[in-house]
C-alpha cells in the first residue's frame, strides 16, 4: 500500500510540474546583430549581440571570429548580451558564439553570422 501512494504523490508532483518540452532541455544562440549577410561599414567600433538560452550542460559562451583565438564570456545571466568585435579587416567574416560547459568543452549550440566589412 505505501508503495502506491509513492507513486500517487511522484505522478501528481509530475503533473504539476508540467510538461517538459524539447525547448525547456535545448539551448539556443540567437545572434541579433549584426545580421546575416550584413555589410559593415568600418574596421572598428562593430558590436556583437546575441540572446542565450543555456542547455542544461552550459556554462558560458565562446565568441569566435573567423579562426581567431575566442572570446570568453561568462556574464551572459543577463542576456540580451553586447560585446565589441576586434577591429575587423575589409572583406568577409564569420561570427560563431558557442555554448561551453564550465570544462570548456563544446556543446554544439551555436549560433553564427557572416558579414563583410567595406
Amino acid at each position: 500500500m505505501k508503495q502506491s501512494n509513492a507513486l500517487c504523490v511522484a505522478f501528481v508532483l509530475l503533473a504539476l510540474a508540467g510538461p517538459v518540452s524539447a525547448a525547456d532541455t535545448a539551448g539556443s544562440i540567437t545572434i541579433t546583430s549584426p545580421a546575416n549577410g550584413a555589410v559593415l561599414q568600418s574596421t572598428t567600433g562593430n558590436k556583437l549581440e546575441f540572446n542565450v538560452h543555456l542547455s542544461p550542460n552550459g556554462n558560458h559562451v565562446h565568441i569566435y571570429v573567423d579562426d581567431q583565438d575566442p572570446i570568453v564570456d561568462r556574464d551572459i545571466s543577463r542576456c540580451p548580451c553586447s560585446i565589441d568585435l576586434p577591429k575587423l579587416s575589409p572583406g568577409r567574416h564569420t561570427v560563431v558564439v558557442k555554448e561551453a560547459t564550465s570544462g570548456h568543452a563544446m556543446t554544439g549550440v551555436q549560433g553564427a553570422v557572416t558579414v563583410s566589412v567595406k
